[in-house]
Formats: C-alpha cells, sequence, structure tokens
C-alpha cells in the first residue's frame, strides 16, 4: 500500500497534467482566434494588451493567448513549416552546427531569442515617446503588446522567405509575402506609434529607427551563428 504522502504527490502529479492538458488543448481554440485578432485588428490588440497588463496578473488574457506564448507559439509554427518546406535547411557538418542546429528546442530558443528583438525595440521607443523612466516594469507591458504584431509579422516573413529560397519558380510569391508582411508590419507600428507623438512623419521616423535596430541585431546574431559552425 502507498502511504498517505505518496498518494498526496501522485495526486498532484495528476492535477499538475490535467492542468497542462487543459492549457495545451486551449491552445487549439485561442491560437487562430488570437492569430486573426492580430492580423486584422492590430490596434485593436494593442490596445487590448495595454488593458490586460493592468489587470492582476491571475485575470490577464482570459479570451486570447498571453503575447509572449503568442510569439513562441508561432515561431515553432513557422520554424515547422519551414523545415517542411525545406528539409536540410540548418547544416550540421561542423560539431557547433550539431550542437546549434542538431537540437530543435535549441533552434526555436534562438529564433525566439532572434525576433523577440522586434518587441523589444519598439517597446523601448514607447516608452522613450511616453516620456517614463525605462525599468523593468515600464518595458514589461510595451513589450507583452508588441509581441502580437512580431508574431504575424514574423509568420508571413518567414513562410514567405522558404519559399523564395527554397522553389525558384514560387520566388516571386514569398518575395510578395515578405514585402507584404514588412509593410504591414511597419504600418502598423506607425499608426500605433502615432498615439505617442504628435506627428505621423516623427512616427514614420521612430517605427524605421526601431526596425532597423531590431534587423541589426538579427544579422548581428545570424552572422555570430555562421562564424561559429565555420569553425
Amino acid at each position: 500500500m502507498l502511504n498517505k504522502a505518496t498518494q498526496m504527490d501522485f495526486i498532484r502529479i495528476l492535477r499538475s497534467l490535467e492542468e497542462f492538458l487543459y492549457e495545451v488543448m486551449t491552445w487549439l481554440v485561442f491560437y487562430p482566434r488570437t492569430l486573426l485578432r492580430t492580423a486584422l485588428r492590430p490596434i485593436e490588440v494593442l490596445e487590448y494588451s495595454r488593458t490586460e497588463m493592468r489587470k492582476p496578473e491571475e485575470e490577464q488574457f482570459q479570451d486570447a493567448l498571453s503575447a509572449p506564448l503568442f510569439l513562441m507559439l508561432t515561431l515553432v509554427i513557422s520554424h515547422s513549416v519551414e523545415l517542411a518546406i525545406t528539409p536540410n535547411a540548418f547544416p550540421v557538418a561542423t560539431k557547433a552546427g550539431t550542437q546549434l542546429f542538431g537540437s530543435y528546442q535549441n533552434l526555436v530558443l534562438l529564433r525566439s531569442l532572434m525576433f523577440a528583438a522586434f518587441p523589444l525595440m519598439f517597446a523601448l521607443q514607447q516608452v522613450k515617446d511616453a516620456g517614463q523612466s525605462l525599468t523593468r516594469q515600464t518595458l514589461r507591458g510595451p513589450f507583452f503588446g508588441e509581441c502580437y504584431p512580431a508574431a504575424v509579422f514574423c509568420l508571413v516573413f518567414g513562410i514567405g522567405g522558404s519559399l523564395a529560397q527554397t522553389y525558384p519558380h514560387h520566388r516571386p510569391v514569398g518575395l510578395a509575402m515578405m514585402a507584404v508582411a514588412i509593410v504591414w508590419y511597419f504600418a502598423v507600428q506607425v499608426v500605433w506609434l502615432k498615439r505617442f507623438n504628435d506627428r505621423w512623419s516623427r512616427a514614420a521616423l521612430m517605427a524605421a529607427a526601431a526596425f532597423l535596430k531590431a534587423t541589426l541585431v538579427m544579422l548581428t546574431v545570424a552572422v555570430c551563428v555562421a562564424l561559429a559552425i565555420k569553425d
């Protein structure tokens, strides 16, 4: 017979599994809902995130996926699509390449860190334009909100890039998807940053600067990874 302590531990494990199963199953409902809301009404979703971040933590994002989780799931989906389109997209010829690209988890983590540069840079710009001091608390809300449009941008841009790279006869379609993703993302950021600025021209300039900074971060990481693989 199991002692009482063992029985209690077993019950806790079952309850944890129950919560985990329920959480994962809700993703099947709320992920596509969140994706459509963000793609079709991005400004509304950014406002929604600001409102949710003012609530107690246990009451936040009850009718949608939280922004960082949404971004990470989107990157997992984008990476899976890329692997399906281009099975040999990542070289593993060297020891460093095997360590990095031989693990699905490592690839997803690396991609998450790289694409998270976009919400980070735009969140920093929001804090600056709002005249707030930069702290972990003031940055948290803008960063969460910015993960929503960044996820849609990363998904469309990533799939378009894979098509353009892998299938020459589909390259125009892939390049068009990448262009649409950039224009959509930039337009969303200009409209959103206009709420913190008096002029459209300044909002466009700030959006371009933040986008360029994030792109430079991504390129820097990509170059460092490429050099590490060659060694």
